[in-house]
């Protein structure tokens, strides 16, 4: 089988983190012997011309293809080439939702929400990162549940050696973020929830501006700020802390970050909004609480802190578990079976 994969994003030097699934996602497609992949990406540079040689030059990637199916992430800006893919070549078509392309043309952008409500009419197949945004598609818009099927987004590695894994003893609690630093990632939240906090190292992973972090949090806190560091690096900030914060304020469709951080027995503390319940159970794996909600973080770090070592142990092993529901290879076996099936 041919497949075309089309993406408005895909990780570069100077982005390294952008659509990094989808990268993961389409070499695993690759490795198969019964699929033949291609790959039709927004180039680097001006934006605008980005978009007119995305757009305008993919019917020759076609004519050369000819793919039995075409692959389109993120909806909005890609489906209208699978469509025509479907209507010039009778390729199948399939829709990966990401999030953004589907909450905001239901919540601001009424042409995309047009135009996300034909895509979706005339798919073959739609796949979403979780339930939750399975159940936000099939509220909003005109697509049988037979057509819609969940795939986490490549799901996350978990080797063997993380469930014997031990943390050296330290009188720190070990605080993780990873992330941009931008408001809406909650980065401003975790400031306030730490003022007046003692005895904790953060570590902090993403690009955006640091300053504020530490011009805040620097005579209380013990800070250690990585930058925008590459995924195979991100396992030894995962080994070596307590706790992940992750108080975004999107409702976001999946979270890939709190599920890498359990994959390594790592409990979570987030907001209750979006896909984040579907794996975070508060007290059980982690901690749910509202939206920009700096004192119930801070309540829940501190208990944490007071939590006996055995039941520290405990959550993270509940995380570990629930995690492995989520494991690449048997993400990626599900995906493969249902586009073989098409």
């Amino acid at each position: 089988m041919k497949i075309l994969v089309v993406a408005n994003m895909y990780p570069t030097q100077q982005n390294p983190s952008s659509g990094i699934f989808i990268k993961k996602v389409t070499e695993k497609l690759s490795n198969e012997a019964e699929f033949d992949v291609h790959l039709w990406k927004l180039c680097e540079g001006n934006k605008y011309l980005a978009y007119l040689h995305f757009y305008f030059l993919f019917i020759f990637k076609l004519i050369v293809v000819r793919p039995d199916l075409v692959y389109c992430h993120f909806i909005s800006h890609t489906g209208a080439l699978g469509w025509l893919a479907k209507k010039l070549f009778g390729s199948k078509l399939v829709l990966n939702a990401h999030g953004s392309d589907i909450m905001n043309s239901i919540k601001k952008q009424e042409r995309f929400f047009k135009l996300n409500q034909y895509l979706l009419s005339h798919a073959d197949l739609v796949i979403t990162p979780s339930q939750f945004l399975k159940n936000i598609i099939l509220s909003h818009f005109s697509v049988e549940g037979s057509r819609l099927f969940v795939s986490p987004s490549g799901g996350v590695a978990i080797s063997e050696q993380e469930k014997t894994k031990s943390k050296e003893k330290s009188t720190r609690l070990k605080l993780g973020f990873v992330g941009r630093l931008i408001p809406m990632k909650g980065i401003d939240t975790i400031i306030s929830a730490l003022k007046s906090s003692e005895g904790i190292e953060l570590k902090v992973a993403g690009g955006g501006e640091y300053s504020s972090i530490y011009n805040e949090l620097k005579t209380n806190v013990e800070l250690i700020y990585y930058g925008e560091i590459p995924q195979s690096e991100l396992d030894s900030l995962y080994n070596d802390i307590d706790l992940l914060l992750f108080p975004t304020k999107f409702e976001e469709s999946l979270g890939l970050t709190p599920l890498e951080a359990m994959a390594h027995s790592v409990p979570v503390v987030a907001c209750d909004m979006g896909a984040v319940s579907e794996y975070v159970h508060h007290g059980k794996t982690g901690y749910l609480i509202a939206k920009d909600n700096a004192s119930q973080l801070n309540k829940c770090i501190e208990h944490f802190r007071s939590m006996p070592t055995a039941e520290k142990v405990a959550m993270g092993k509940q995380a570990y578990q629930t995690a492995k529901k989520y494991e690449e290879v048997s993400v990626h076996q599900a995906l493969k079976s249902r586009l073989s099936a098409l």
